[in-house]
């Protein structure tokens, strides 16, 4: 069931051509991805990898560290030689990321202290729910969301309290903890620097987002030490420098942003999208994001969260809907059950658009289930709202790469 999108359902965002090209490395829950883009931000190489995950028990999802940083390592070779763009003219890395795995490691040695736990792991459910009655009041009001497994810090207390290895590196101050941007950042660059960026920082249960900043507060609500955590910059700034090993010369990152944050900056970026950039993501899991302002406001059925901006970032609302991916590729050999399928999620997507504390403008669709353009007809039907196709559909690399042109100096 192949459908190409008409010229007027696709859209794509508004882009001042530079000189070279960059480099994006886009981190997935099931697979990685490289790409690398030209000057106006055409995809000349993709490459992909997939990537385990474990269930050692009920409601635990596990994954390997070292196998992100080398499957990393590889897509990035991949995708330069299959560019045929000499590696002297890639100008800036930028990276997207899953957001809310959790990752301990000795912030000495660099070796992991205990496997990635994924942002499905529900380890630590109960644990939150008893948090939740206590703190959860305070904690959404500082950080916009609710106290939840999902997130990062009960995960980072559970690892403390029940790991050997982890608790030893707490106790002798050598425990470091990150996202799956900041793990990468480490083993990548040639700095090793322990660094995220605010979106990320922003998943994590621990940074305030009205001050950008960990909050000493939060900390203590989950009995987190402070020197675990790494340094917070904006989504556009120097993270490091790409090693000279990886790709066969040191590249300077240039941007950092989680995977939904990032594919609304390119949403943002689309003509059109108005005063409030509302994208729907059909993915392995389905998003809808509007970016609000410089106004804290919580929404109900919505997270607040941050999204990067013109100049520094910005607040938005977020929901995910449900896991998409997974059904549709179950469904590649049964299209009567695929558009049914996708005809039921689109009214689900129209239900949370509806709630939205202001209509969209357009609505901006992106993801890999949106790529034939199938689910973008059954959105507009749904919503009776304008509706086009991100191009490329790959959002979440392609807010990256606009971001790292945004961060380079302009070169002729």
């Amino acid at each position: 069931m192949k459908i190409q999108p008409s010229s007027s359902n696709s859209c794509s965002p508004s882009i001042r051509p530079r000189n070279g090209a960059v480099l994006v490395l886009d981190v997935g829950t099931t697979g990685i991805k490289a790409f690398v883009f030209d000057g106006s931000c055409r995809v000349l190489a993709r490459a992909y990898r997939e990537i385990g995950k474990t269930r050692p028990r009920r409601g635990w999802v596990e994954q390997d560290p070292r196998e992100i940083v080398e499957a990393s390592k590889r897509v990035l070779r991949e995708a330069v030689k299959a560019s045929g763009v000499s590696v002297d003219a890639i100008r800036g890395l930028g990276i997207t990321n899953q957001r809310e795995a959790t990752v301990l490691w000795d912030a000495r040695t660099g070796k992991a202290a205990y496997p990635v736990i994924g942002w499905e792991d529900a380890r630590t459910a109960e644990d939150c729910r008893t948090l939740r009655r206590k703190s959860g009041r305070a904690v959404q009001a500082r950080t916009g969301l609710p106290i939840d497994s999902y997130f990062s810090a009960s995960k980072i207390r559970w690892a403390i309290d029940r790991v050997p290895a982890v608790k030893r590196l707490a106790k002798d101050g050598r425990l470091a903890f990150g996202t799956i941007d900041s793990w990468l950042l480490f083993h990548l660059c040639a700095e090793r620097p322990r660094v995220t960026d605010e979106t990320n920082a922003s998943r994590t249960l621990l940074f305030n987002i009205r001050t950008r900043s960990w909050d000493g507060e939060l900390l203590a609500v989950f009995g987190i030490p402070a020197d675990v955590l790494p340094v917070v910059l904006p989504s556009r700034a120097a993270f490091g420098t790409l090693a000279a090993s990886v790709v066969g010369r040191a590249i300077p990152v240039v941007a950092v942003c989680g995977d939904q944050q990032s594919s609304a900056y390119a949403c943002a970026r689309v003509p059109g999208a108005g005063a409030r950039p509302t994208k729907v993501t059909y993915g392995t899991g389905s998003f809808v994001v509007q970016t609000t302002g410089r106004r804290f406001a919580a929404h109900p059925g919505f997270f607040t969260t941050l999204v990067p901006g013109k100049r520094g970032s910005v607040f938005a609302l977020e929901s995910k809907v449900e896991g998409s991916g997974e059904t549709v590729a179950a469904l590649l050999d049964d299209p009567a059950g695929l558009a049914r399928y996708l005809k039921s999620l689109a009214k689900k997507i129209r239900a949370k658009l509806a709630r939205l504390p202001r209509r969209p403008t357009r609505v901006v669709v992106d993801g890999g289930v949106a790529r034939d353009g199938i689910v973008v007809g059954f959105q507009r039907d749904a919503s009776g709202m304008r509706t086009c196709l991100l191009h490329p559909y790959d959002g979440t690399a392609l807010g990256a790469a606009l971001l790292a042109w945004d961060a380079l100096p302009d070169r002729r």
